[in-house]
């Protein structure tokens, strides 16, 4: 058989690139966050230390400062506002501030001052043209202190915050996929002692998996699963050797009798004998094919891939068609079969697994019945299932013995007729096909046997 080559979704990679991703959207979440506390207008990092730089130009303004020593305080809060944002000191012309009085008179300005225009202390940070601009009052309120600062070291400040945060994170992200490749690796290494488990065991081997990654949680699940499919695969397996081993004893008797009427056969002297000896082997042929007949049925209903052909049909018209088939069994029998359930019942199933179900149970029970026996069938619309009856007035079964019929190749003692000991096995392999139940009680007016099966609905639409 022609086998195709398979793409395998690596479980490795995605657990290496679903961490790595949420590695990175933390970070980017970070990067934004700070980058935000940094350039908010207002109330962020960069104009409050603005503003700290116009405070203490304001400060020392107001104090007993000599011109000089003004100068060097200043300069020294400009340059550490400088390099908290940029490697390199701010050039003379990206800054510039006003001192004025509380008649606005100008006491003190840079020689670059832009001519910007007087705000308030009290509005937040402005931006006019190529500078961003604030202004504050001194403590004793004598004196406000404008300063400004150009966009373009603004805009480096932004860029240098982004470096800041994406350069380790550059830096850094070999070393993590590194790291993550082996301790991904090592994190696996069950799932392979796993599938060298699976390997590893043999064809025939039904026993528990057994290995030393059967105890991490995540796995726990997938043992659980694959020793579960052993123990059922076992379970087959055995049915199987039984059901062979039950088939093979049952075939032997009628087998040899066979032979034997083959040599009796052989042996007669007269036609007459010849005619006798010839029914008697057509009617153990007759038998020996319906008990093949039954062992193949029920070796498809137990078959492992066996699964229902599930359709919608009517339950009502199966039944009165498994009662017509059968009518010239029950008339040769001399026993009276009719069908008293209701015209028509809608029910999703295997109509085929069903027609066997209606077939056995009343093979069954003509053969089971003496003559002029009733024999009864019914389907009835339970309401939260469907309801399947075949009573009949014969000998019945004994409480003690409704059980074992149910198995494989079990006939009851003293039984009226020949049987293959399969017909209810079959009946009970159908009803839980269709997860239904299969109760026997009492037939006709108390008396004889009385089958009845409960189906319960299904939604052909899922199957």
């Amino acid at each position: 058989m022609k086998t195709f080559p398979v793409h395998y979704v690596s479980l490795y990679w995605r657990l290496l690139w679903v961490s790595l991703s949420s590695i990175l959207l933390v970070w980017c979440l970070l990067l934004g966050w700070f980058y935000l506390e940094v350039t908010k207008v207002g109330s962020g990092h960069f104009d409050r230390d603005l503003r700290s730089v116009a405070d203490t130009i304001a400060m020392v303004h107001s104090g007993a400062f000599k011109e000089a020593e003004r100068s060097q305080l200043i300069k020294k809060k400009i340059d550490h506002f400088s390099r908290s944002y940029s490697d390199a000191a701010m050039p003379e012309n990206e800054f510039s501030y006003r001192v004025m009085d509380q008649q606005g008179r100008v006491l003190k300005q840079s020689a670059n001052w832009p001519g910007l225009a007087q705000t308030s202390t009290a509005e937040l940070p402005q931006r006019d043209g190529a500078w961003r601009s604030l202004m504050v009052s001194s403590e004793d309120a004598e004196l406000t202190v404008q300063v400004a600062i150009e966009e373009s070291f603004v805009q480096r400040a932004t860029f240098g915050i982004l470096i800041f945060f994406l350069l380790p994170l550059l830096l850094a992200l070999p070393v993590m996929l590194l790291l993550l490749q082996y301790g991904f690796r090592l994190a696996l290494k069950p799932v392979t002692l796993l599938a060298n488990a699976i390997r590893n065991s043999e064809p025939k081997q039904t026993q528990p998996l057994v290995s030393n990654a059967s105890h991490y949680k995540e796995l726990a699940p997938v043992f659980e699963a694959v020793n579960s499919l052993l123990l059922r695969l076992a379970a087959h397996r055995e049915a199987e050797r039984r059901f062979f081993a039950d088939a093979a004893h049952e075939l032997r008797t009628p087998l040899a009798a066979l032979g034997a009427q083959v040599h009796l056969l052989k042996q007669a002297e007269n036609a007459n004998q010849r005619a006798v000896i010839a029914d008697m082997l057509q009617t153990s042929i007759e038998r020996n094919a319906e008990l093949v007949g039954k062992i193949l049925v029920l070796s498809r209903l137990e078959a492992e891939s066996a699964q229902a052909n599930l359709q919608v049909f009517n339950l009502a018209a199966l039944a009165r068609a498994a009662v017509a088939r059968n009518a010239p069994h029950a008339i040769a029998r001399g026993s009276e079969l009719s069908y008293d359930g209701i015209s028509e019942l809608r029910c999703c199933g295997d109509p085929l697994a069903l027609e066997s179900l209606f077939d056995n149970l009343i093979d069954n029970a003509i053969r089971h019945c003496p003559p002029g026996a009733t024999i009864s069938v019914e389907v009835e619309d339970g309401v939260s299932f469907c309801r399947i009856s075949v009573l009949d007035d014969g000998p019945g079964i004994a409480p003690a013995w409704r059980e074992e019929v149910l198995k494989r190749f079990v006939r009851l003692p003293d039984t009226l007729g020949a049987g293959s000991g399969l017909g209810l096995a079959i009946v009970q392999k159908v009803v839980d096909l269709h997860g239904g139940t299969l109760l026997l009680g009492e037939g006709l007016r108390g008396r004889g046997l009385g089958v009845e099966i409960r189906l319960p609905p299904i939604d052909c639409k899922r199957h």
